[in-house]
């Protein structure tokens, strides 16, 4: 079975096996990041929670689209990863695959503004960037986490930095993976 996407881009059967793994190996981190938030909520409250493990859930989008390097892969990376993060369980439900599809949409829209040519460690950190703002939006639509717009901003900036952190990270991975 192939996929066609954006013209002349074609999934394989390897790159649905690298989604596979991609999958799982995010599913498995998203689920142990719950267990980094609860930490860093203990210790310093929501912005140190946000700053140490929100970017842990957005691994999936720029470790697969470093990876594959295909238009869709980071979208199906982080919406997969929160599929397995949702099998598990964890505390957070069914909502977890409402966060990574939101999540795989924005940091897709990365690579998109990239004209999907640039799959480096800059791109990863752009994708962890991206995924910070509907995440923070569905922390506030679903689970009530509503602030101060300065307390609501300051949030969002740790959660971005944990994403560009994070994203680079995984990015720089799948880079080395590749090689």
């Amino acid at each position: 079975m192939v996929i066609k996407m954006v013209g002349r881009t074609r999934y394989t059967t390897v790159d649905y096996a690298i989604l596979g793994v991609v999958a799982v190996v995010s599913g498995i981190v998203f689920y142990s990041a719950w267990y980094v938030y609860y930490f860093g909520k203990a210790l310093g409250g929501p912005v140190l929670a946000r700053a140490i493990s929100y970017g842990l859930w957005y691994i999936g989008a720029p470790l697969a689209a470093t990876l594959i390097r295909k238009p869709g892969s980071a979208f199906l990376g982080e919406t997969l990863g929160a599929l397995i993060e949702t099998i598990i369980p964890t505390a957070g439900g069914f909502t977890n695959l409402e966060y990574g599809i939101a999540q795989g949409l924005a940091s897709e829209l990365a690579y998109l503004i990239l004209r999907y040519k640039n799959w480096g460690v800059l791109a990863g950190a752009l994708a962890g960037v991206f995924a910070a703002f509907p995440c923070v939006a569905l922390d506030a639509i679903l689970f009530g986490e509503i602030a101060t717009p300065p307390v609501m901003l300051f949030w969002l900036v740790a959660a971005m930095f944990s994403g560009a952190v994070y994203g680079a990270v995984a990015a720089a991975v799948g880079k080395a993976i590749r090689r």
